[in-house]
């Protein structure tokens, strides 16, 4: 599985997202949910259940591995295991976002899902629009490199 592509969709009154249509075949019956933990991140992540737990190793192998005996270790992997909220696809291909997560990446109505390789990236619509010209500008620069 390799999430790709943006598309606009509106939040329905309860929070419900629709996934789109490209992504629905790669989504199994749940997923996995959490506000993205990066400071410069203000937006909802979607895995589903072997991509989260993917996920989780890879941000302790950029540490050097989970380590146990390491207080902060042991915090971080709670409080993500413990935000990530593992939801059910509905028959119309809608997951229902959690407040929490909405509130914290100021989801209100229009949104921009994004397919980013192992998840799908939630973003306000507003903020996606004004982060892409220094996003591009840092790809320029990546490819300039």
């Amino acid at each position: 599985m390799y999430l790709t592509g943006s598309y606009d969709r509106n939040l329905d009154a309860k929070g419900r997202l629709s996934l789109p249509p490209a992504f629905r075949k790669d989504l199994t019956e749940q997923v996995r949910v959490i506000y993205a933990p990066e400071k410069e991140v203000d937006a909802v992540y979607v895995f589903t259940e072997d991509t989260f737990r993917a996920w989780l190793d890879a941000v302790f192998e950029a540490k050097g591995g989970f380590d146990p005996t390491n207080e902060q270790h042991r915090q971080v992997k709670e409080w993500l295991n413990g935000e990530a909220t593992t939801l059910e696809i509905d028959s119309a291909s809608r997951i229902s976002l959690p407040e929490e997560c909405r509130a914290d990446a100021h989801l209100d109505r229009e949104v921009t899902v994004v397919g980013n390789g192992d998840r799908l990236v939630v973003w306000d619509r507003a903020t996606h629009q004004a982060r892409k010209a220094s996003v591009r500008q840092a790809v320029a620069n990546f490819f300039d490199n």
